[in-house]
Formats: C-alpha cells, structure tokens, sequence
C-alpha cells in the first residue's frame, strides 16, 4: 500500500473510532464540508477538518476498490468495510451539488436478542414459522434491519434449518450454528434480487432472506417463493401495515393485483412496522405496530378493504398478539418511556390517539397521581 493510501486509510479509520466512541450510529463525510456523524437521532459536528475533493476521491477510491470505474458511471456504490474483526460497516456512496458524500452506517457484531432489543415478546413467534412471508417495515434508520437480524438470529439458534440471505450489501454477519447459512452480496456474489431469488429455489432452502423489495421482478420472485412453501422474510420501505399491503400490491400491473390479494391474503403471515423514537431517558425506544395474520385479516386484504386493517389489528390485538402505532405509542407513554407530545408527534392518527388517551382510565390516574405527588413536594416547601 503506497504512503498515500495508508495516509487516507489511516484518517477514515480514526474518523470512524470516533464514532464509536460517542456511540453513534453514522458517519456522514461530504466534500468541502467537517465530518459528521448521527448520534441518538441527531447529526453533530465529529471533526472540524475541511475534507478537500483530493481526500475524498482517496477515500471513495479505498471503499470502492475494483468497483470505482462503475461508481463513476452510476454515480452511486453500496457496499461494506471492516474497520477490524468487531466493527463492519455499511456504505453508501453518492455524487451531489457539491461533489461527493459518503455514509457510513455501523453494524454491531453482536446481533442483540429480541429481548435486548426492547421489542415485543410477540416477535418470538416469527422464529417459529414453517412458511409464508413477513415482512418488516419502516423509513431508513429505523432499526428493520437489526430486527430481521435479531430474528434470524434466533432461528440459527434454534433450528436446524437451511437460510440463505440476499443483501445489499451484508449488513450482520451470522455463524452457523443450529442453522446452515449463507449469505449472499448484490454485485459480489450475484447480479439482482430476483435472479438469486431464482437461484435459490434450487439451493435446497427452508428460510429465503431478501434485503428489499426495490422492484416488481423481486416482488414476484418472493411471491413464486412463499406459493412454494418456503419461509420468505424481506423488508421494504413503508410507514405501516395497511400501507405495506398497499405499496406491495401497486408493485404489479392492475390486471395482476387480484393474483397478488389472493396470495397474500394465503400467505401473508405477518407485518412488522417499526419506528425509533429518543426516549425520556436520552435512549432510542423501538415503537411497533404488529399486523399478524387472521381469518379477518386475509378476508379485508382478498376484498379490497386494506383501509379496515388499523381497525382489525386494534380489534384482534388481544387474540392474535397484534397491536397499533397508536396503541403501542400509549403504551410507551403510560409507561414513561416517551412523553405523550413525542407520541403525537409519531401516531399515525394523532386524533385517534387522543381518544385513546382520553377514554383510557389508566393514563388518567397515571396523571392524577403525578398532580398528587407535586402537591405533595410543593406543600414541603
């Protein structure tokens, strides 16, 4: 490695023990502009050091290696980079007004348990299906990735099944343990989602990972997958469960979307939403929607009535474990883990949430009691 190359490595590797340091989440380097990184939700300044376009187009070329003559051209590159054998990284490179940036997303090498995750006891349930499709969901940085992680993980603990992943690029790494995996990388180890999907119809798998659903040929890749009676998980970028019905279907042709109601009303086993919020304590609390399958469920989604779904997961939550943003908002709230402005601020219906709060007894008393309590320290003083 010439001087000038180990001058650039040695800089981005200082750069991201930093961050690791301040325990945050992402590195943001930009072009004529200080470093930066997103700590609990935030971005703060890193490093005051100017990145001239001679650094960058150094760093660009380290993490891009023998795919820099096709960032060039696409102007875009996803990857990975290992700073050591503990800390991976995901990378987006991309070209704007000002030149380039590049974000670089930490991924743990412990994969947390759902329990260490502060998710849902429900989520279990996941790890023990035979078939269908689950899909999780949520904008970027909401955490769908550590949790498909989580439950992966869970099943390589448990099961002595055949998992192979689709990713772009691996994000977790996981070992063999009770499970046989393999993962596989966009660009490195096959050319699309849905040609691998093909591929691996042939490979002998129980469990098919998809990192995305980008596109109409992976959708139906996934779809031809599930109708075979393999278990396939994926994630896509929606806000909810009725919305994730939505967005799936529009994926196809209007002359196809019947086919599509029928298989996922068959096959669609669960949809996990999930959204980040800072919580009272400064740490970031998951806040979920879960929409598991039911006879109600599968009869809204065959008929055409997706935007009953809201009003089925609050109805079934007892029965099938399902539960609402709005609900698990109040949730978080009565047990004082967000303040109620952060759960309007997130609710998908903040006046449904305000019935909630108001028709609920418990949050009543819960505030009653804390009137009392500072009448109590007022009187002292």
């Amino acid at each position: 490695m010439s001087l000038k190359n180990q001058n650039i490595t040695k800089k981005l590797n200082t750069w991201l023990k930093m961050l690791i340091e301040v325990e945050g989440a992402d590195l943001h380097i930009k072009s004529n502009s200080n470093i930066r990184a997103r700590v609990k939700s935030d971005i703060v300044l890193l490093s005051t050091e100017i990145i001239d376009a001679k650094t960058i187009e150094g760093i660009v070329k380290l993490l891009t290696a023998t795919q820099y003559d096709a960032f060039l051209k696409t102007k875009e590159f996803d990857g990975a980079y290992s700073l050591d054998k503990e800390h991976r990284f995901r990378v987006n490179i991309f070209m704007h007004i000002s030149g380039i940036a590049i974000a670089l997303r930490l991924i743990p090498s412990y994969i947390q348990t759902i329990e260490e995750l502060n998710l849902p006891n429900a989520l279990h349930k996941l790890s023990e299906l035979r078939r269908g499709l689950v899909l999780l969901t949520g904008t970027t940085g909401s955490g769908k990735s550590t949790t498909l992680a989580s439950i992966i993980e869970e099943i390589n603990r448990s099961r002595p099944h055949h998992i192979i992943t689709i990713e772009d690029p691996i994000e977790y790494v996981h070992n063999d343990k009770k499970a046989l995996i393999e993962q596989r990388e966009l660009s490195t180890h096959t050319e699309s989602f849905s040609r691998a999907l093909r591929a691996a119809m042939r490979e002998d798998p129980d469990i098919i990972v998809v990192g995305e659903i980008r596109d109409l040929a992976t959708a139906e890749s996934i779809l031809q997958a599930v109708n075979t009676g393999h278990l396939v998980f994926s994630t896509i970028h929606t806000l909810d469960a009725r919305e994730t019905v939505d967005r799936l279907i529009a994926i196809f042709p209007t002359h196809e979307q019947n086919r599509v109601r029928a298989t996922l009303s068959a096959t669609l086993e669960a949809v996990i939403s999930q959204r980040l919020i800072r919580g009272i304590d400064g740490n970031m609390v998951p806040s979920v929607e879960m929409m598991f399958r039911s006879p109600l469920v599968q009869e809204l989604i065959r008929t055409k009535r997706d935007h009953e779904i809201p009003d089925a997961i609050e109805k079934e939550g007892t029965m099938f474990d399902s539960i609402t943003f709005n609900r698990a908002l109040f949730d978080l709230t009565l047990a004082d883990k967000i303040t109620e402005a952060q759960a309007y601020q997130y609710a998908t219906s903040p006046s449904d949430l305000k019935l909630l709060f108001t028709m609920s007894q418990a949050y009543e008393n819960k505030i009653r009691s804390n009137v009392a309590i500072e009448d109590v320290i007022l009187k002292e003083y």
